[in-house]
């Protein structure tokens, strides 16, 4: 899934007569026909390209009947305007006819898909009345889990502003009212808030929207009100006891953001059973695949994070032409929030600086101001973790108190506005211009610093005791930066300073009351930065993020041999560092690489490598792992370790026996990319054990 960037495809001029705003909407449909809107896990709002200037509002009353089994639409749309006006141009799909109750409708290009229609009068009119009806057509790519453009057939509706299922125009809509009829048996989703009215759905929305939704099918909905709001739970496959576990925690999330940000800005919130194996967020709702609707985590990880987009990048809207800063807010508020208030705020923070320094570093970095939507993992690393740690450096910078302020304030003056990545920062700094000199200048460049700890000397001095190190970061011109340092004592106490490095390099002491064990710098990992590799834990993605070799087995069965390099190459399209041999040829391994050793057959599972992975209550064998006392045997198991050394090279190894595993494992072990040890029940594959080890090896660590 991805954005590439602003896509423009020629438009004509001159003697059609077309005007600049016509030939910004022609832009503009265009870019969203060539993108594919992301978000963490779900799609969002729509991409503007730089420069355009949003047209001037309007309302749609529509009345609309679904024929589903002809995939058919028939549409009478009331189109109102802020103010009156002569023309009115806009798109339409080609599938359908269209006439006009007043007025003179010109056709004024051949686009196959959307073409363009100028309806014009002799004067100034405030509203347009159109009529049409057909079966809409869609481009034949597909998106994320092999989602189509969009669908009309027996099997459901999808439809959205891509595919121009209603005169799009470019302006905000900023009301709706449409009627729908659908077969017996099925249900209708958009905008606003639902009502029945003569056999048919209504949906009445009052607030701005970019473009307009619509969903249907054989859905059994499941409802509960939350004060003003309609929660609401829309399943294909019903399963009262899933909408039950989404429903008792809506409201808990909506009331915990409304009272930090400000009012929930819509009539309700639905979660909807989508048929195709993705994760969409739109105003209101979310969309789900029917697997990812029943993960057990999703209710306690996606679904506060869709919630809380309905205030920033559905509510504040994200100007892409100055830098998505939503994903990286909602994720820090969402996401973050959640192993906070579990009191492992400090792993996520590192986790999250794991995939900024294995797959941003190396070149693949770019400036927050330039990040629009995730399309590989560094550009997700960057939009997601590199983002929230910015605003984590920010919050701690200002205070809980004046953050939250912020926040307030963010949307209070921006609601259903359009900014960029350096407005939103603004807002959210208010007044205080000392904070926004130190943190504005971080938007516009790339990279991060990577700190240094030397010259540690500990002296006595009479009663007491004197710490003196220096830090230093490698980053040219040096950033501005408050490094938590944690100096721990034997009886298990410590204490913490904040210690500000503005340039390359300082030098710090510390006057202490009683000896100390440890030096610890930023042990927390509240600070954006390239992590150290002597810091890192063993964890998949340092391997997946970097030049890695891959080692196959020469000697496994061929059908293992044959899964081996499927696994591989699956892995090379999403990670193109990974470089693949054969333990044959393991002698031509650089010295020094990252590996990744496949199979029990590998000739490079041998003593040195067993020794390497075990430790720490852990033993692995040639038949096998223990675990403290628990034995996992690798005929019935898979077990993957990663171990790191002093120089922080790393090694991985992958047990598994039979095809149907490794099939497994390919496709399940990116989503493991923070762990280091994991076990795998077979036959059914499911996750048995995980855990992160931890690195001694850490050169921002000093023992006293």
């Amino acid at each position: 899934m991805s954005i590439t960037g602003a896509e423009t495809l020629p438009v004509a001029g001159g003697a059609s007569g077309r005007t600049a705003e016509t030939q910004a909407l022609s832009a503009r449909l265009n870019n969203i026909r060539g993108t594919i809107r992301v978000r963490r896990f779900f799609i969002g709002f729509l991409v503007l390209l730089p420069g355009w200037v949003m047209a001037d509002s309007l309302t749609h009353n529509m009345d609309l009947v679904l024929q589903p089994a002809s995939g058919a639409l028939i549409v009478n749309d009331r189109i109102g305007f802020d103010q009156p006006r002569a023309s009115f141009e806009f798109r339409l799909n080609a599938g359908f006819s269209v006439r006009t109750a007043s007025g003179r409708l010109k056709r004024l290009d051949d686009d196959p898909l959307h073409p363009l229609y100028r309806l014009s009068w002799a004067g100034p009119a405030a509203a347009a009345e159109l009529y049409y009806q057909g079966k809409p057509l869609f481009a034949p790519t597909r998106g994320h889990g092999g989602m189509p453009q969009g669908d009309v057939s027996a099997a459901g509706v999808y439809l959205d502003g891509s595919s121009a299922w209603y005169p799009f125009s470019g302006a905000t809509i900023a009301g709706l009212d449409l009627r729908i009829g659908v077969p017996d048996g099925w249900q209708a989703l958009s905008a606003g808030k639902r009502s029945e009215e003569r056999g048919r759905i209504r949906w009445v929305s009052k607030q701005p929207q970019d473009e307009l939704y619509l969903l249907a099918g054989r859905y059994t909905r499941h409802v509960r009100r939350h004060g003003d709001i309609d929660l609401s739970v829309w399943l294909l496959q019903d399963d009262p006891a899933l909408a039950g576990r989404y429903l008792a925690l809506m409201g808990q999330y909506i009331d915990h953001y409304s009272d930090l940000i400000g009012p929930y800005p819509y009539a309700k919130f639905a979660v909807v059973e989508n048929r195709w194996p993705t994760g969409l967020g739109m105003p209101s709702f979310t969309l789900l695949g029917a697997q990812v609707l029943r993960l057990p985590f999703i209710p306690y990880t996606s679904l506060p994070h869709e919630i809380l987009h309905n205030w920033w990048g559905n509510g504040v809207w994200v100007d892409y032409g100055r830098g998505n800063w939503s994903e990286g807010l909602t994720a820090y508020l969402a996401d973050h929030w959640m192993k906070e208030r579990q009191g492992k705020g400090a792993e996520y923070r590192l986790r999250a600086l794991q995939r900024y320094s294995n797959y941003a570093a190396n070149g693949h970095d770019m400036r927050l101001l330039d990040f629009v939507s995730r399309h590989d993992e560094a550009s997700q690393s960057v939009g997601y973790s590199k983002s929230l740690m910015y605003f984590h450096m920010l919050r701690r910078a200002l205070g809980d108190q004046a953050f939250d302020a912020g926040l307030r304030r963010l949307w209070q003056q921006h609601r259903f506005q359009r900014i960029g990545f350096e407005q939103a920062v603004r807002t959210l700094i208010g007044e205080r211009a000392d904070i926004a000199r130190r943190f504005i200048p971080w938007l516009s460049r790339k990279g991060a610093p990577a700190l240094r700890l030397d010259q540690v000397r500990l002296q006595r001095e009479a009663a007491a005791y004197r710490l003196d190190f220096s830090l230093a970061q490698d980053a040219d011109p040096p950033f501005d930066i408050d490094i938590p340092v944690e100096v721990r004592f034997a009886d298990g106490t410590s204490k913490r300073v904040v210690q500000r490095l503005n340039g390359r390099s300082a030098r710090f002491r510390l006057d202490l009351p009683r000896r100390p064990a440890q030096l610890l710098i930023d042990s927390a990992y509240d600070v954006l930065r390239y992590l150290d590799a002597s810091e890192q834990p063993p964890a998949l993605n340092r391997l997946f993020g970097g030049q890695t070799w891959l080692v196959i087995p020469h000697y496994a069965s061929a059908q293992e041999r044959a899964a081996w390099r499927e696994l591989a190459q699956a892995w090379q399209r999403r990670y193109p560092g990974l470089r693949v041999v054969t333990d044959e040829q393991r002698y031509g391994l650089l010295k020094g690489g990252n590996r990744i050793v496949l199979g029990w057959d590998n000739r490079l599972f041998d003593d040195r490598l067993r020794a390497a992975m075990s430790g720490d209550g852990r033993r692995l064998t040639r038949d096998g792992l223990q675990i403290g006392k628990t034995g996992y045997p690798g005929s019935g198991h898979a077990v993957v370790l990663v171990s790191s050394d002093a120089q922080g090279v790393s090694t991985a190894f992958i047990g598994a026996q039979g095809v149907q595993a490794i099939e497994v494992l390919a496709r399940k072990l990116p989503h493991y990319g923070s762990y280091g040890v994991l076990v795998f029940d077979r036959p059914d594959m499911r996750n048995r054990y995980k855990a992160v080890p931890e690195n001694p090896h850490s050169r921002l660590r000093r023992e006293l």
